[in-house]
């Protein structure tokens, strides 16, 4: 018999689990849902099938639940799926947690040792013909994507088959995804990324082993057309510390930030590494070269409330709220590695570009941002952002207090031109509602309010990563059989 959650904030209000599996055919519409908008929206984010074994719980530990809806002719249908792992076969087999929480070996049951750890809750790309449930600490999930039945890991041939990142880089003037893996020998192994670089049709190009300084969670990194940025922020992961009764994920105070750079087609043997401010970095709006310098719009703190500090002191949100910066990094070497400025200092999550433009330069910046919520994360972020990185202009919409809303994506309208040629989406859910909705915006005007609002019959739990694939894309053609 399956136990009840405790109380938890990751477990209660918007992200209380609803642990079930829907098909809706025909989703009900306010508004209009625009004749060139055809295509598919994925969004990947943990809902845990049994409380953890620890009676504790972290945002980042649930089991992966991938929903997409399908968009054509005006008209939305929606599906949502477990990511069924070898992970959450075993425990569901069990009817109980099994493993220990993110993964630990110490806390686990002695029935899942050797076994994998693998959440897939992360991000949900499409590359290479496949539709990719991803975390940074196991390989990729392949689903179907249509029915988003899970096909199993995807180790590439057999090339890959340590960890795989949670935010790849498609690179759309190539058709190249480029990926690390990190911690590949395992938190107590030695430290090391693997780097890839994997064509248009999924084979792998290249694969380097880089040496780190120590097994830090590294969510993403940078890439430009010529170079690649593996930033390594004081957060590490480390089995010793918790045998010694500390965290095993903690922010080590009074580590740098460590940046290696290497050139995109180099080697390890090419890597240079300078050091920087403690930083927390874990998403980037976009990088690109300019004047000779890696320019890097990211979303940072100079601390983290996601993660307590090696001792077990945990800051507050409000005391680690992250800005958008600037990160202008001059691969010379010569006189200053890293200038920063703040270019928007809202309480912003997840910026992104429209994807067509990574790796080239940009000007537009979506996000989910928080104006009134004490903690953003806990709470939601109660608006959405366009921000104009080149104007300064501020471009929002408040879905009033009290309100959930995931990452805002940019959307292509069929045929589209120039940046920002389309729309901008995002799940929400509102204070106690039973239901959540897709909001569908002009992408270049947030502030009118969404164009149309998508029904969703059930309340959705606060998620991570989303992506949206217009049905003229390559890279749905070739998910899709149209290639």
């Amino acid at each position: 018999m399956a136990k009840a959650f405790f109380d938890h904030p990751y477990l209660s209000g918007h992200h209380q689990p609803v642990r079930f599996e829907a098909t809706a055919p025909d989703l009900i519409v306010d508004g209009e849902i625009p004749e060139d908008l055809v295509g598919v929206f994925y969004r990947n984010g943990p809902e845990p099938l049994y409380p953890t074994r620890e009676g504790d719980y972290h945002w980042f530990d649930g089991d992966g639940m991938v929903y997409a809806f399908h968009i054509e002719g005006g008209r939305a249908s929606m599906l949502n799926r477990w990511v069924r792992t070898e992970k959450f076969e075993l425990e569901k087999a069990a009817g109980q947690r099994l493993f220990g929480m993110f993964g630990n070996p110490m806390t686990a049951d002695p029935s899942v040792a050797g076994k994998r750890y693998n959440t897939a809750n992360t991000n949900i790309i499409v590359h290479g013909g496949k539709l990719l449930a991803l975390m940074e600490g196991a390989p990729a999930v392949a689903l179907d994507p249509r029915t988003l039945a899970t096909l199993g890991e995807e180790h590439y041939g057999g090339t890959i088959t340590t960890t795989f990142s949670a935010h790849p880089k498609v690179d759309h003037a190539t058709g190249e995804l480029i990926n690390l893996g990190a911690m590949i020998n395992g938190p107590m192994g030695a430290p090391q990324i693997r780097y890839d670089v994997i064509a248009a049709d999924g084979s792998v190009r290249k694969a380097e082993l880089i040496d780190m300084p120590h097994n830090a969670l590294m969510h993403t990194f940078f890439l430009t057309e010529n170079w690649v940025v593996f930033p390594v922020i004081p957060i590490d992961a480390d089995l010793g510390r918790f045998m010694k009764g500390g965290p095993m994920t903690a922010w080590v105070n009074g580590r740098p930030t460590k940046f290696a750079i290497m050139p995109r087609n180099g080697s390890a043997s090419d890597v240079r590494w300078f050091d920087y401010q403690p930083r927390h970095m874990f998403h980037e709006l976009n990088v690109w070269e300019a004047g000779g310098k890696i320019i890097a719009d990211v979303a940072a703190a100079n601390g983290t409330a996601l993660f307590p500090d090696e001792t077990g002191v945990r800051r507050t949100h409000g005391d680690t709220q992250q800005s958008l910066r600037r990160w202008t990094i001059d691969p010379s070497g010569e006189g200053s590695w890293l200038k920063e400025e703040t270019l928007n200092d809202r309480d912003i999550q997840f910026p992104r570009p429209d994807d067509r433009f990574m790796t080239r330069a940009s000007r537009h910046s979506f996000a989910n941002i928080n104006l009134n919520s004490r903690d953003g994360r806990a709470e939601g972020m109660d608006a959405v952002l366009r921000f104009d990185t080149v104007s300064g202009q501020e471009d929002y919409y408040h879905f009033g207090n009290g309100t959930s809303c995931g990452e805002l994506i940019f959307a292509p309208k069929m045929g589209a031109a120039g940046e920002g040629d389309g729309y901008a989406m995002t799940l929400v859910h509102r204070a106690g509602a039973a239901t959540s909705e897709l909001a569908i915006f002009a992408a270049l005007d947030i502030a009118a309010g969404p164009l149309a609002t998508v029904h969703v019959p059930f309340r959705v739990p606060s998620g991570f990563h989303c992506n949206f694939y217009a049905a003229d894309s390559s890279l749905y053609r070739q998910a899709f059989g149209h290639a």
